[in-house]
């Protein structure tokens, strides 16, 4: 129930869908005077969500510091999935911008700085569940010539609190204590907060390694801080999911 309820969510949090029901309203209102009002509101709420300014400060705010891992040596690397799905109709895999999670973890993997990496994610999708990220990148990376003897997949979590909780199970299954084990967590920076807390609550201290960061370097440009952009609005949505995500779990007890 808690999965399906977080996917309605996520579209409730979208900017999108609030201007979409301020503009139903003032085509249908007969009041000219509110129509104005209404019009008025829609013009801040574009300017407000689609400024990049404001996003970047807000996102900077929840967003955890960049940490230098480089001349760290880690037993374990958990990568969380999130980063691709299966496109049926023309049989292949399609990535989006969270597969950074990856791609900053098998350099790590071939300077040897990580022994083993466990990739988590199961299927996120409500309609095809039978699509485990975990088991479609398994695939994947013998395809392009990357050997997997030194990863783990696990494939039933659903969501962040399911990553952790699944994670760690295996790994116990796997090396029993892991007190002494070094353990790196990579997922997206916006992301990282709510990881951190979940694999902290079942028993694992960890390290991290923030991928594609949403906040970019402040910038005092004009188009930067006064033209708004379409894009901005999908970046409130994954900051509110997350904020609300962290909140939620926090409620439920997951954190």
């Amino acid at each position: 129930m808690f999965f399906f309820l977080s996917k309605i969510l996520a579209f409730l949090l979208s900017p999108f869908f609030y201007l979409a029901l301020i503009l139903l309203w003032t085509f249908f209102c007969k009041n000219h005077r509110k129509q104005k009002k209404l019009l008025s509101i829609t013009l801040i709420m574009v300017f407000f969500f689609g400024n990049r300014f404001i996003i970047d400060e807000f996102i900077r705010l929840w967003e955890p510091d960049i940490k230098n891992n480089k001349t760290e040596h880690y037993d374990i690397a958990i990568v969380l999935g999130g980063m691709a799905n299966y496109d049926a109709s023309n049989d292949i895999i399609r990535f989006n911008s969270n597969v950074d999670r990856l791609l900053q973890t098998l350099p790590k993997l071939n300077r040897k700085e990580i022994d083993l990496i466990l990739f988590s994610g199961g299927s996120g999708d409500i309609y095809h569940p039978e699509n485990k990220e975990a088991e479609l990148i398994q695939k994947y990376l013998p395809s392009i010539g990357i050997n997997t003897r030194n990863f783990l997949f696990e494939t039933e979590s659903r969501n962040t609190y399911e990553n952790a909780l699944y994670s760690v199970k295996l790994l116990k299954e796997q090396f029993g204590d892991l007190s002494k084990k070094k353990i790196l967590l990579i997922t997206s920076s916006a992301h990282m907060r709510r990881s951190i807390a979940c694999f902290e609550k079942q028993g694992i201290k960890v390290d991290y390694l923030s991928t594609n960061r949403y906040s970019g370097e402040r910038k005092f440009e004009f188009r930067h801080c006064f033209i708004p952009e379409s894009y901005v609005f999908t970046m409130w949505e994954h900051l509110g999911h997350e904020v609300v995500g962290y909140i939620t779990y926090k409620l439920t007890g997951k954190l």
